[in-house]
């Protein structure tokens, strides 16, 4: 019982480095996925957002009651006295008649009273609790940034929706990036496979004396070659699907395959007759959410000259003491105010109105920086779509080359076979197909990262 339960105990434990250990299969839609959940980019964007939301929320509590509740004790070891005119005796002393005073014929003539007394009006303790209330009335800044907060949570999503849109430029490129590396290698395993089986073949035909040492080096030379080219095209692929896994957020030993395939409907012409919508570029939605918190911010800048109205209210109580740090609660004075306080800005040295034009100067920037951005929005479009024609039409070029090349070398192979042609005929042929393969996958990799970039310029990622 003991086997068996440590036997189970042992199998959960590593059950989860057995699953970490899978390959995990992913299609493009699920490394963007993947990105948009655990790119750490994708992280701080999110973070942002919430402490633009967050900050949005302080904006409206300032037109919420404000509640405050203080306390205080104060001790005095040493108290100052004053002196002052003893009021004690000459408010006594008096005629007798009708004032209420003392007649001084009743006084003890031999009892002598100062004429300057000290006085102490702090006492030892004081306790003092107190609650405060108060509320905006009319204050035209936080009026402004009231109206202003709708504009702050748009710029705070479309400042996350333009990192979603980099991230998925940068996945969907590092995507493509390794099937082209994959679809390379695997054309370079099928050169290598038959430069092997030309080896075999010329090697036989030394042997039977049709064939000179020369040709079976030359050969051997040019497969050597081959893999060499393998093992470094191999290294690049692993690279390739590192940088994947980087852009994805995702752990770099983590074992991954992806299920797409590089077809041609991905590179469509169509859109090359696509316009451009600059309301579709994230980069001119931020900039025309910038315009209008400017004109915000100069608004409040002008309405800074109009009163402030403010309602406050307090309520404590306090206790004075010259021996006890408490006493009864019957020794507690209450007090409690209530006021509404006006304040008129009359002159503030200028300072509004400076600001106010660098506001308004603030916001003519941005509106040229928006002029200017759509020049530059028009100029990437336009560049995009130039390099994927020219792409385009490279990468046909290079498919029929490369179709041409895998003619040559198999008609170089027959005759060779046949007797009627040399191996170097075979070895120059095979060197012009694997060219013309490089080529190929160079320019398909030139015309997908156009496509990825004319999307982007368009908009329609």
């Amino acid at each position: 019982m003991r086997r068996l339960l440590y036997s189970t105990t042992l199998a959960l434990c590593l059950l989860p480095v057995a699953m970490y250990g899978q390959e995990n299969k992913l299609s493009l839609d699920d490394c963007i996925a993947y990105a948009l959940k655990h790119q750490a980019k994708m992280k701080n964007a999110r973070l942002d957002q919430k402490s633009s939301l967050a900050r949005n929320k302080e904006v409206t509590g300032l037109a919420l009651p404000n509640l405050k509740l203080s306390g205080g004790i104060n001790y005095a070891p040493l108290v100052a006295a004053f002196d002052v005119p003893n009021f004690i005796k000459f408010g006594v002393i008096g005629t007798g008649r009708g004032d209420n005073l003392v007649d001084p014929s009743v006084i003890n003539q031999n009892t002598t009273s100062p004429d300057i007394i000290s006085l102490a009006f702090q006492p030892k303790w004081t306790t003092n609790p107190q609650a405060e209330v108060s509320q905006i009335l009319f204050d035209p800044g936080v009026m402004v940034a009231l109206q202003a907060r709708k504009r702050l949570e748009e710029l705070a999503q479309k400042s996350l929706d333009l990192t979603e849109e980099q991230l998925r430029v940068a996945v969907i490129k590092a995507y493509y990036n390794v099937l082209i590396a994959e679809k390379r290698k695997g054309l370079l395993d099928q050169n290598v496979t038959r430069i092997t089986q030309l080896e075999k073949e010329t090697k036989a035909i030394f042997e039977t004396g049709f064939a000179e040492k020369l040709d079976v080096d030359r050969v051997t030379i040019a497969l050597t070659n081959l893999k060499t080219e393998e093992n470094r095209v191999k290294q690049l692929v692993d690279l390739t699907y590192m940088a994947l896994k980087f852009q994805i957020g995702m752990p770099l030993d983590r074992l991954i395959s992806l299920t797409d395939t590089l077809s041609d409907s991905y590179i469509d012409k169509e859109i090359l007759t696509h316009s451009l919508d600059f309301e579709k570029r994230k980069e001119f939605q931020l900039m025309q959410i910038q315009n209008k918190l400017y004109r915000y911010d100069l608004k409040r800048y002008k309405l800074g000259g109009l009163p402030t109205l403010v309602a406050f209210g307090n309520y404590g109580y306090t206790m004075f003491n010259s021996k006890n740090l408490f006493d009864d609660a019957d020794k507690w004075q209450r007090s409690a105010l209530l006021g509404i306080k006006l304040t008129i800005p009359v002159f503030d040295g200028m300072q509004r109105r400076n600001k106010m034009l660098q506001s308004k100067y603030a916001l003519e920037k941005n509106e040229n920086d928006i002029e200017n951005l759509k020049y530059a929005l028009e100029m990437e479009k336009e560049s995009a779509r130039i390099s994927f024609e020219s792409n385009i039409s490279s990468l046909d070029n290079q498919r029929k080359n490369m179709k041409l090349a895998e003619e040559v070398y198999h008609t170089s192979q027959i005759k060779y076979k046949e007797g009627i042609g040399s191996n170097l005929e075979v070895m120059n042929a095979e060197s012009a197909l694997k060219e013309a393969q490089t080529n190929y996958f160079s320019a398909l990799y030139d015309v997908i990262n156009t496509r990825i970039d004319l999307q982007k310029a368009l908009g329609e990622l």
